[in-house]
């Protein structure tokens, strides 16, 4: 709204500038032909004063006033338009045929005069309508933009809070699997296993209005998802976090290290001749996720949904995207951070 009042002022601002700078520039020179067409002060002030007045009227209409009055949201718009912007024009030369006639006699007669006023006005008229085109038709450019941005981002938050809800179903049906060992087993460790399986779901539920953390907090959340990845494979299953205490107030996407991590085990073999090893440590303004690519027998295609997504979140967050390092033996993520 400011804005279009700015370009409706700046607009009839420069009309009458234009219009008029001609005359005062003859009046300050002082030529006959300033004499022989009656040019004065007074008249290049009260011409631009109605001038003014008129390229104010016709930007607001055109530019902001019909799109808001109801009265041109139905019907036929378009003779409405016009006999809207008639009238406007008439109204114009109305004003400035009888002011002159009333505050600065013209050496012209009424009818040359109302013939002079008529297509001078008609002149600027059309040029501010075009003008108005130009500006309604950049506005609705940059609405169109925003809407498209917002449903990008809309659908984008659907796909976030889908990523956020969702538990792998494979994860937890091996870690109740886990679980039931243990119970079989009357270990000790069910109590904190259960502990940890609690945290780990309460901690999902409770960030699911969070599109961000701190890296501590990550971290909390990943310690715990790795307990329990571990309690499956043991020893099979190594992560090595080197994070300096200086990074964890930093914010990162929530569930970015532990999608990582996952899809780590995921994709790779994690067995006792292939014990997984990954790591997770800084380097420059990065966090990188490392592991070495040990394919599975039974390898499982991967959709890139949840890189995709990843990236797209750090973007919007911090306006970088990840680098992915996919080699031949070692496949990395790299997380812009600082």
């Amino acid at each position: 709204m400011l804005q279009k009042n700015k370009i409706i002022l700046l607009g009839a601002i420069a009309v009458t500038f234009l219009m008029n700078f001609p005359r005062l520039l003859i009046i300050w020179r002082r030529s006959d032909f300033a004499n022989d067409f009656g040019l004065t002060i007074p008249d290049v002030v009260l011409r631009s004063i109605l001038l003014f007045g008129f390229a104010w009227l016709v930007l607001a209409f055109n530019v902001q006033w019909k799109k808001q009055l109801h009265y041109f949201q139905s019907g036929n718009r378009i003779l409405k338009d016009i006999l809207f912007n008639c009238g406007i024009l008439l109204l114009g030369v109305a004003s400035l045929t009888l002011l002159k006639q009333v505050f600065i006699p013209f050496f012209m007669d009424t009818k040359s005069l109302i013939f002079v006023s008529f297509f001078t006005y008609l002149a600027v008229h059309l040029l501010l309508l075009l003008f108005s085109g130009l500006v309604n038709l950049n506005s609705d450019y940059q609405k169109s933009l925003i809407e498209k941005e917002k449903a990008k981002q809309k659908a984008l938050q659907h796909q976030l809070e889908a990523l956020r809800n969702q538990i792998n179903p494979h994860f937890l049906f091996n870690t109740l699997n886990s679980l039931n060992a243990l119970v079989r087993q009357k270990s000790d460790k069910a109590s904190t296993f259960v502990d940890k399986l609690s945290l780990l779901l309460r901690s999902t539920l409770s960030r699911s209005d969070q599109d961000e953390v701190t890296i501590e907090e990550e971290l909390d959340y990943l310690n715990t998802y790795i307990f329990l990845q571990k309690e499956r494979f043991g020893e099979k299953l190594n992560v090595d976090i080197s994070i300096p205490k200086e990074w964890n107030t930093e914010k990162i996407p929530s569930f970015s290290l532990q999608l990582l991590v996952e899809n780590a085990i995921k994709h790779n073999e994690v067995s006792n001749n292939k014990p997984l090893n990954i790591k997770i440590y800084t380097k420059n303004k990065f966090l990188i996720i490392s592991n070495p690519i040990q394919q599975r027998r039974d390898r499982v295609e991967s959709t890139g949904k949840g890189l995709s997504n990843l990236s797209t979140r750090f973007q919007l967050m911090k306006n970088e995207e990840i680098h992915i390092d996919n080699s031949e033996s070692t496949f990395s993520v790299k997380l812009p951070i600082l």
